[in-house]
């Protein structure tokens, strides 16, 4: 029997939920995500290998869904467990997150003015309710001077960041690389990733507005934590290359943003 239809046995056994089918999901970098169609919804199947990153995954996303902030719903099975041990591994399901990506103008890295004030918003608003929330996560390496701390997402690309038109929502998925830390270095990442591009350059127009937008009337800290931004971007970005295997191109993208955040901020 393969994994998907292990999975499928799993999921009908211990849910309560008509399962049509159960796929890998390719887009999964470590390869351990599945997505399960049912009838009426999708979910998303996560398996893990360590007991501590679980239980540390279900106690975030209940912090985020107790701030109503827009992220997946852990999905209890029936015996109102939050967690699911198979064989010698952990599975958590997730529901899926409604939404479109947040996506670029085709032609400039643009989003839109509403895009980017609802983005910072939403962020922000992460990081207050985390506010020394270590929750069981990894402490960030570096950048431990910052007075200002909370959850960090870590993983701020157009991939995990979603728009709820109907609802009006900005959500985030994938907090699997979250750590506890700086709350810029955040804002450094989503800025890397967001206003800088190898093959579009960059958008320090946005990145302002985002900045803006993000520390509002907060002046004080945008004292401390915007000359620093330059600075963490840099470092997430060798954090990030150091601790991974990528290929050429995705090697090259890192690289190029590197060279225009040196340059230009």
């Amino acid at each position: 029997m393969n994994i998907e239809n292990e999975l499928k046995s799993f999921f009908i056994d211990g849910f309560d939920f008509q399962v049509n089918s159960i796929e890998k999901n390719l887009q999964s970098t470590i390869g351990n995500v599945y997505m399960v169609y049912c009838n009426d919804n999708k979910y998303v199947i996560k398996i893990y290998n360590d007991i501590g990153h679980t239980k540390a995954m279900v106690n975030l996303y209940k912090v985020l869904e107790e701030n109503n902030l827009y992220v997946p719903k852990v999905i209890h099975n029936s015996l109102d467990e939050e967690y699911t041990i198979f064989e010698d591994k952990y599975i958590i399901v997730y529901s899926f997150l409604k939404g479109r990506q947040i996506t670029w103008n085709a032609d400039k890295i643009n989003l839109t003015d509403y895009e980017i004030n609802k983005l910072a918003k939403t962020v922000r608003k992460l990081h207050d309710v985390t506010n020394n929330e270590v929750i069981g996560l990894q402490q960030l390496s570096f950048g431990n001077d910052m007075e200002r701390k909370s959850v960090l997402h870590f993983d701020l690309t157009r991939n995990n960041i979603f728009i709820d038109d109907e609802q009006d929502k900005i959500g985030f998925i994938d907090f699997d690389d979250a750590k506890y830390g700086a709350s810029v270095c955040d804002v450094a990442i989503l800025i890397a990733n967001l206003f800088f591009s190898k093959s579009k350059g960059a958008n320090l127009e946005g990145m302002q507005k985002f900045i803006d937008a993000y520390y509002e009337d907060d002046l004080k800290i945008k004292e401390l934590e915007v000359p620093r931004i330059k600075e963490f971007a840099l470092m997430w970005i060798d954090y990030v290359l150091d601790g991974n295997e990528f290929d050429a191109s995705t090697t090259e993208s890192f690289e190029a943003r590197k060279k225009l955040i040196m340059e230009l901020l």
